[in-house]
């Protein structure tokens, strides 16, 4: 979708300060989008009336700039949908720091909270996004304190997405069900150079995805061996819960439920770039598959685990 840049009285906007947040109650998908740009572009916050409903059909991506102090969207309990054209690999919002058409900026603490996404309208018979809400940032052009707090996404591949240049950020309180692929995705740069580090993630509630759907994992930390999760609820996901390929650095007082159930492990790491830690988790296998808390692959010295439990399994499965 073309970003339009926004005139200032159609924001009504007036003559307050640079600071000062924006609030609109867009009728169209062509309305937000400009305005949501027009706030990055000039360093506010965008703010959306609660009665906010919007059904999107194409994907939409902003480019975030240099600003150094928060700038984002505050959905503000706005509701957004997704209605198919039959293809899979679309990723609904796109916030990036690469810029197609000029030289691309380090972005501090872009913000977006209070969103809620209704990504799959049919229960499973529509194709829904591959990523619904990407936020990736290439390499000489980092994001740095983000902060994506109390988003709530339902029926998709992928919800959240986070990749390349991105630094000691934040996702907070995600609420993410019906995820095909995985609930929440973070990993050192593929198609965006770069490096991802620091990110946590705390109180993450990842429930329901069958394998028949797909991956079904919860947290894929994808060659990105430095981030934290903390507080997690993890329920009913056929694949692991926390999946780390080359290590998590930690992960800290979270609940798993029958998860992991095809490799029979809630939480799995492959390799270890450098030391993962397992503390104060919990596991509870009461449908038989998740015999074990955490299958480990890597060198056993970079592994720290104390203070786990586990119900109808053991811990620490056989290396």
């Amino acid at each position: 979708m073309t970003r339009q840049p926004l005139q200032s009285q159609e924001l009504q906007q007036g003559s307050q300060a640079a600071a000062e947040p924006v609030t609109i109650l867009p009728h169209s998908v062509d309305e937000f989008v400009k305005a949501q740009q027009w706030c990055l572009d000039n360093g506010r916050m965008l703010t959306l009336h609660p009665a906010t409903t919007l059904e999107f059909t194409q994907p939409v991506e902003f480019i975030l700039r240099g600003t150094k102090f928060p700038t984002g969207l505050n959905a503000n309990r706005a509701l957004f949908k997704w209605r198919t054209d039959g293809n899979w690999e679309r990723t609904m919002l796109r916030y990036t720091t690469t810029n197609p058409d000029g030289q691309s900026f380090e972005n501090q603490y872009f913000t977006l909270t209070g969103l809620t996404v209704q990504a799959d309208q049919t229960g499973g018979a529509q194709a829904s996004p591959g990523k619904v809400l990407c936020v990736d940032a290439q390499s000489g052009a980092a994001i740095r304190g983000a902060d994506i707090t109390d988003v709530c996404i339902e029926g998709c591949v992928t919800a959240i997405w986070l990749e390349g240049e991105v630094f000691e950020s934040y996702v907070r309180r995600p609420r993410l069900s019906w995820c095909r692929r995985a609930g929440i995705v973070v990993r050192h740069g593929y198609d965006i150079p770069g490096v991802a580090s620091n990110i946590f993630i705390s109180q993450p509630d990842i429930t329901r995805a069958p394998a028949n759907m797909g991956d079904a994992q919860g947290i894929l930390c994808d060659r990105c061996s430095s981030v934290i999760i903390t507080n997690g609820n993890f329920i009913s996901l056929d694949g692991p819960a926390i999946y780390g390929t080359n290590g998590v650095k930690s992960i800290i007082n979270c609940e798993f439920e029958n998860t992991g159930n095809v490799g029979g492990a809630a939480i799995q790491i492959d390799h270890n770039d450098f030391s993962s830690t397992v503390l104060a988790c919990r596991g509870s296998n009461t449908s038989g598959a998740m015999k074990y808390l955490l299958k480990y692959s890597a060198d056993p010295a970079k592994l720290i685990q104390a203070y786990n439990w586990m119900y109808n399994g053991e811990v620490l499965a056989p290396s």
